[in-house]
């Protein structure tokens, strides 16, 4: 609970908030980092020279997922909501097959008939559902951001292919962004050495490898946006550090300013543990800044500001060090 203190000028003027309804409490919020400021910058290049599509690759939990949701966010406005766009999951089916690949692509799409008749009637339907969006519009572009793309199958991608041919036909450009697991680029090169080149050539030509945190200047570009570009409530001016720390907010303490200290945090606790490379996974990072803010701000033990050793303690307590262990375990293998 909130410490009742009458002299505190900012404790009287800080929002009510629900108890557990802030976004730091229910992590749905968005962040931007320079990693996706850079993957921006390429998807863009990707969408203006008609690129049919490309990977983005990179190990789990650094932020890809999340990556999308804000590219799905700003995108639309950058292109005047002249742009379809969207966010598919690709599926492992135990036997896959076209019906159940078009059953998923309508599903990701939003159509309202999902299941109804045969394999080329489903088909015949996304492509139309598509066509109506493409040609809403004066570029006539359509954008799909396919996450865990390295569970697709050769039979998905060629199911995919015909899509992408009706929409040409048609004078509609569709772009495939493949997001997932290094498997990704290993599964290009199969197909390379296997003369799939029409996959290949399709949806592969281009590749991003997407990265974690791995210097200061990345972290405090991150920390940036909880003092500054966050706001909770709409409208009440307050960011996430503010409404957390607000005397130190007042006094002029920012996340950012610290982000040099919390970096060294995470390299002592790295190499105290052995782990040979610091790229530090977005869900780590959001973990252990709302441990910081729960655990040590204004809802929790109302400190004025966390201190180094509470900020080892947060990292600690998200779980970065196990997951950088089993992930060096796994790929020495």
């Amino acid at each position: 609970m909130i410490k009742d203190s009458p002299n505190n000028t900012s404790e009287i003027n800080r929002p009510f908030v629900p108890v557990g309804s802030h976004p730091i409490e229910t992590g749905r919020y968005l962040i931007g980092t320079e990693e996706i400021n850079r993957l921006y910058e390429v998807v863009t290049q990707w969408i203006e020279n008609r690129v049919p599509g490309g990977i983005v690759s990179g190990r789990p939990r650094l932020g890809k997922s999340r990556a999308i949701s804000y590219l799905m966010h700003i995108l639309p406005a950058d292109y005047n909501n002249r742009l379809s766009i969207f966010d598919l999951s690709s599926y492992q089916n135990k036997a896959p097959s076209e019906k159940s690949f078009y059953e998923d692509i309508l599903s990701g799409v939003g159509h309202d008939l999902v299941f109804k008749g045969s394999t080329s009637e489903k088909r015949v339907r996304l492509v139309r559902y598509l066509i109506e969006h493409g040609i809403r519009l004066d570029n006539r572009r359509i954008v799909f951001f396919m996450d865990d793309a390295q569970r697709l199958s050769e039979l998905q991608y060629n199911c995919l292919m015909d899509v992408y041919n009706d929409l040409d036909k048609v004078g509609i450009q569709l772009t495939v962004i493949l997001v997932g697991q290094p498997e990704l680029l290993h599964q290009r090169s199969a197909f390379i050495r296997t003369k799939k080149t029409q996959i290949v050539g399709r949806f592969m030509s281009q590749d991003h490898e997407f990265t974690g945190i791995q210097n200061p200047e990345d972290l405090k570009y991150c920390l940036t946006g909880f003092d500054q570009e966050s706001e909770y409530p709409n409208g009440s001016g307050w960011s996430f550090t503010q409404y957390y720390f607000p005397d130190a907010f007042k006094d002029g303490q920012r996340f950012e300013k610290v982000a040099g200290t919390i970096f060294e945090m995470f390299m002592e606790c790295t190499t105290f543990a052995g782990i040979r490379k610091v790229d530090i996974p977005m869900q780590y990072l959001m973990l252990t800044i709302e441990y910081a803010c729960k655990r040590f701000g204004a809802s929790g033990a109302n400190n004025y500001w966390p201190t180094n050793a509470q900020w080892k303690m947060a990292i600690e307590s998200s779980g970065y060090i196990t997951a950088e262990l089993l992930h060096e375990s796994v790929t020495k293998k």
